[in-house]
């Protein structure tokens, strides 16, 4: 993943952009133009800012004069309902006539908020601006913010960090107190005199982030990222201390961000159906495929049902010719076996018609006729050999019947007339 800043301060810009790769960041990146107006900023941003091969995530950063900040005690952590309630916190610090706000706020050392808004119509034409050339920033945040994550390891006991608009206090990595103000030797001096004797916090260090320290300051150590291979791009090392920093609060997701209520990034919904796109296609062919296999199986259970319906309904016309006017083949079958089975003499003749069936085989085309009463029968039909009428006698004489010489009679086709006369054993002749 790519994270790139866009950092604004007066009439400059710094582009920067980092390598999120695990848990590390390294710079890829970085440029400063000056500007003097937003359309001049905004063709700046399309000639620079060119489509990155990764995934990327944009963060802008206002410029400190346009962010307000205020110490607040609010006994809540959770940053969403902070956020909720930040609106109602602020209300008797703004005059009714002022436009609606967006704000968040960062926890101090100490317990308390520092509570940070800007004006909605502020961040909203800069938002508009950077849509015009395809750019939809997730964060909205203020570089200075983040520079509690610069303190070095070595460095237990509160410091300053500035640069030429913001003062920053922190201590063991956490924001202590912050101001956005002229950083000259006397300011930062009166500054850090007034919170000594308030708050009793006695800053031992500080370090300016890019630039030449002025008196009393020391150059803030590199980070041990930033001390590789240098970012390609017109930029210092020492000059992409502040955008690492926010890429830093960005990675830790404890960033300061301004994007909320009506401002808020509506394109975590487009990385999601991004990050889930393969899956629902694959999960999309798969329904499909589910609903085909359904298909063809629905194809060949009635394909299968149709087939049986046929032979239902020629067995039916084999056993009924004569009738035109068919209900249910099946039903009127199976009626008709009933019938024959509660008759006592039709009872003997269906057992002897099976024994028939089960004596048939291939060689025999079929019974043609049969005469039976009981104790005698008379059976006419087709074979295709005069040993298949001989095998057929043996198989009725093994059933318990006395079968007589059959007649039989050659056909042109090659077929064999066969007539077979018998009476059941025990029989009188």
């Amino acid at each position: 993943m790519i994270i790139q800043i866009i950092q604004l301060s007066g009439t400059q810009v710094t582009c920067a952009r980092f390598k999120k790769s695990g848990k590390s960041v390294s710079p890829l990146s970085g440029s400063r133009h000056a500007y003097h107006d937003l359309a001049e900023l905004s063709g700046l941003l399309q000639e620079q800012l060119l489509p990155a091969q990764d995934e990327l995530r944009t963060i802008l950063a206002l410029p400190p004069a346009q962010v307000t900040l205020r110490e607040l005690t609010l006994p809540i952590s959770d940053r969403t309902k902070l956020r909720a309630l930040l609106p109602l916190e602020l209300s008797g610090e703004i005059a009714d006539d002022e436009p609606e706000l967006v704000c968040d706020a960062l926890p101090l050392v100490d317990g308390n908020q520092l509570a940070g808004w800007t004006p909605v119509p502020v961040a909203a034409e800069l938002l508009q601006l950077l849509a015009r050339i395809d750019i939809d920033p997730e964060v909205i945040t203020c570089a200075s913010l983040g520079w509690h994550l610069l303190q070095p390891s070595d460095q237990q006991e509160p410091i300053a960090l500035v640069d030429d608009n913001a003062l920053m206090v922190c201590s063991q990595g956490r924001p202590v107190f912050c101001r956005f103000i002229r950083t000259d030797a006397d300011s930062v001096a009166r500054t850090l005199t007034a919170l000594e004797l308030s708050r009793g916090i006695v800053v031992k260090a500080i370090f300016r982030l890019e630039g030449e320290p002025l008196a009393g300051e020391l150059p803030l150590p590199l980070p041990a990222q930033l001390s590789g291979p240098p970012a390609s791009g017109d930029l210092t090392a020492d000059a992409l201390i502040s955008p690492f920093a926010t890429a830093l609060a960005y990675c830790s997701g404890e960033i300061f961000n301004l994007r909320s209520g009506q401002l808020a990034w509506t394109g975590k919904r487009s990385h999601l159906l991004r990050q889930f796109r393969l899956p629902m296609i694959l999960g999309g062919l798969v329904l499909i495929l589910l609903i085909a296999e359904a298909g063809l199986r629905w194809y060949l259970l009635s394909r299968d049902l149709g087939s049986i319906n046929n032979s239902i309904a020629s067995i039916y016309k084999g056993i009924f010719p004569a009738r035109k006017k068919v209900v249910d083949e099946t039903a009127e079958i199976k009626a008709e076996i009933r019938r024959l089975q509660n008759s006592g003499g039709s009872s003997d003749l269906l057992s002897f018609m099976n024994l028939l069936a089960q004596s048939q085989d291939n060689q025999l085309q079929g019974f043609s006729e049969l005469e039976y009463d009981g104790e005698r029968f008379r059976l006419k039909g087709d074979a295709r050999s005069n040993s298949a009428v001989t095998t057929l006698g043996q198989k009725l004489t093994a059933a318990g019947w006395v079968a007589e010489q059959p007649e039989l009679t050659a056909r042109p086709d090659g077929l064999t007339l066969f007539q077979i006369k018998g009476r059941r054993g025990g029989a009188t002749p």
